[in-house]
């Protein structure tokens, strides 16, 4: 079994990746015998004495809730005394129903969240700390645990560990005139894209505007030697955002990029409604754990490539969790609530009917012990993030507390320049002026 350190959180992260010539045959939701833990993955083994009900929220795709839903089947069979409640939606209005739910003091048990907006929570006293918790957390290395920390406390289990993609359609490429090559630096990407746009006729883009985009945002910061935060700050100034800004716009003015109405319409966690879905764009921005689920929306083959370098510029990639799961502060079932978390990151069964719809399994064994019935999808970001490994650079996943309320001023800022109602100068500096107030006010 080759080994390979991969550093994307700060720490090695220690990726055993199986992708030789034993990763043959059987898709993502094999059914082979566990060779794992038995119903009782670490220390959480002494099933409940009487029968309680568990709900478990996460968003995605139509494969993700089946898949899901069969793995937490698994569940109550092997504790037969725990009866597990899902509730599964779009990404669309997400976050939406969970601060309800939090507000209310009713939120599900478990809970799928991600780095990005888990200060948030932890703040308002909604995340219970997993430290406190009999977990088995052996197999997973120290840099994938320390994605989860607030303040010394770990508030979040990563379900897998992800990086920033394109996918792309290497046909529309084709079809377009364009030779792809590993990678498109900002100025090669911009002129593809409007290529595509050119040669594919109306109603076809090169690329989604992705001006709103905050992880877009961070990378292209990254590539500057900054950061989107630091500390209760943001890690650049207004002439960084304006060339960020003057980019996308320049790209959607020429036709190269979707128009305002577009963008609009569909946020980056709709998958189905993006524009690669139904070919009028080439690329999707994504994460690699979303392969599967937009080759199977998109029902033809996609592959992954890196977001465009900066000329002179460093490397803004970074590997990191892809979603992670939560326990609610609340919740009155702590202890049958570890249990399932420690059986979703744990269970050799689970992980074959789960595949890495949410990434690559943090579980050292577990990643073993699927290699041979990953699907071709999964082998492929397996590939993707073997492959990154040698690119991505240190990442601090800490996000400060605000920085949800933060990437929704961009989303609303942008699109006023996206429908032409505010210059780039006044977006960029109303921007930078809101966010720094919003985060130094936490």
């Amino acid at each position: 079994m080759k080994q390979r350190k991969i550093w994307g959180t700060g720490t090695a992260v220690l990726l055993s990746l199986s992708l030789a010539a034993g990763c043959s045959g059987g898709g993502s939701a094999g059914t082979a015998n566990s060779t794992g833990p038995s119903p009782a993955a670490g220390a959480n083994s002494a099933a409940p004495a009487k029968k309680v009900e568990l709900r478990v929220l996460w968003w995605g795709t139509q494969d993700r809730h089946d898949m899901t839903v069969k793995a937490l089947e698994l569940f109550e069979k092997k504790y037969p005394d725990i009866k597990v409640k899902p509730e599964f939606s779009g990404f669309d209005g997400y976050f939406d129903k969970l601060n309800v739910q939090v507000s209310g003091g009713n939120a599900p048990d478990l809970f799928q969240i991600t780095y990005q907006v888990m200060n948030d929570y932890a703040s308002r006293g909604a995340l219970l700390d997993l430290n406190t918790l009999k977990l088995n957390l052996a197999d997973v290395d120290e840099g994938t645990r320390k994605i989860g920390m607030y303040q010394d406390k770990m508030m979040m289990l990563a379900a897998g560990v992800n990086t920033s993609a394109f996918a792309i359609d290497p046909a529309l490429f084709q079809k377009a005139g364009i030779t792809l090559k590993n990678r498109f630096t900002w100025n090669e990407f911009a002129a593809a894209s409007k290529q595509v746009a050119e040669k594919l006729g109306k109603g076809s883009y090169g690329t989604p505007d992705y001006m709103n985009n905050p992880d877009m945002l961070n990378y292209f910061m990254r590539q500057k030697g900054k950061s989107f935060f630091d500390g209760k700050k943001l890690g650049f100034d207004q002439a960084d955002l304006v060339e960020f800004f003057t980019y996308w716009d320049g790209l959607r003015k020429s036709g190269a990029a979707a128009p305002a109405e577009i963008t609009a319409s569909v946020t980056s966690g709709e998958l189905e409604k993006q524009l690669i879905v139904s070919g009028k764009s080439p690329v999707v921005l994504l994460g690699s754990n979303q392969i599967g689920s937009m080759q199977s929306l998109a029902n033809r083959d996609l592959q992954m490539m890196l977001w465009p370098s900066m000329e002179g510029g460093k490397e803004g990639h970074y590997i990191s969790a892809g979603v992670a799961w939560s326990i609610y502060q609340k919740s009155a079932h702590p202890k049958e609530a570890a249990m399932l978390l420690d059986f979703l990151t744990n269970d050799l069964e689970a992980a074959k009917i789960l595949g890495a719809n949410r990434g690559v399994p943090i579980s050292a064994k577990v990643r073993e012990a699927v290699g041979s019935s990953l699907s071709a999808t999964d082998k492929k970001q397996f590939a993707f993030i073997d492959e990154m490994a040698k690119v991505a650079t240190p990442f601090n996943p800490n996000q400060p507390v605000g920085a949800g309320e933060v990437q929704s001023l961009l989303v609303n800022i942008t699109q006023q320049v996206q429908f032409e109602k505010k210059s780039i100068a006044e977006a960029a500096a109303e921007f930078v002026t809101k966010a720094n107030q919003i985060l130094q006010a936490k």
